[in-house]
């Protein structure tokens, strides 16, 4: 099922998830101009996600919430954030894709497992779950467009 993890490195993992998914997009900007935009959008988002995630923890910890555990093996979730030089556009779109469903599927995993918790923990990873998965669909609208 998983490893027993702190909630602490939970939200660490997210933070890092978020910041060098931003590096990401923002790599992906530079390097294809025509759709510039639409990856600074999702950098910015990545940094919204991060500040949602680590504020609502901020507000709500607790002793009991630090103290807790949850069951999660955080590596699941490990997705490539780097782009080799000369990657082609489709298969950075690829790397992209392959990143939300990871990303999206550790946030709703959290969501789940955190449901114990204050209800503002999991409704935090719900809203980031969402906005990953839209993500993902229109990153695949894309990959199909040029296909």
């Amino acid at each position: 099922m998983g490893e027993q993890t702190t909630c602490s490195a939970i939200i660490s993992f997210a933070a890092e998830l978020e910041e060098t998914s931003s590096n990401l997009y923002e790599e992906l900007a530079e390097r294809y101009p025509e759709v510039k935009e639409i990856f600074l959008s999702f950098a910015e988002e990545n940094k919204k996600n991060k500040m949602l995630v680590t504020r609502t923890y901020q507000e709500t910890i607790t002793d009991a919430l630090e103290a807790c555990f949850i069951q999660i093996n955080l590596s699941d979730y490990a997705a490539e954030t780097t782009l080799k030089e000369g990657v082609s556009y489709l298969d950075a779109l690829k790397i992209a894709i392959e990143l939300e469903e990871k990303a999206n599927r550790f946030y709703l995993d959290v969501t789940e497992r955190s449901k114990s918790l204050l209800a503002t923990i999991p409704r935090a990873f719900q809203k980031v779950a969402k906005r990953r998965n839209d993500r993902k669909l229109k990153l695949k609208t894309m990959l199909n467009n040029l296909k």
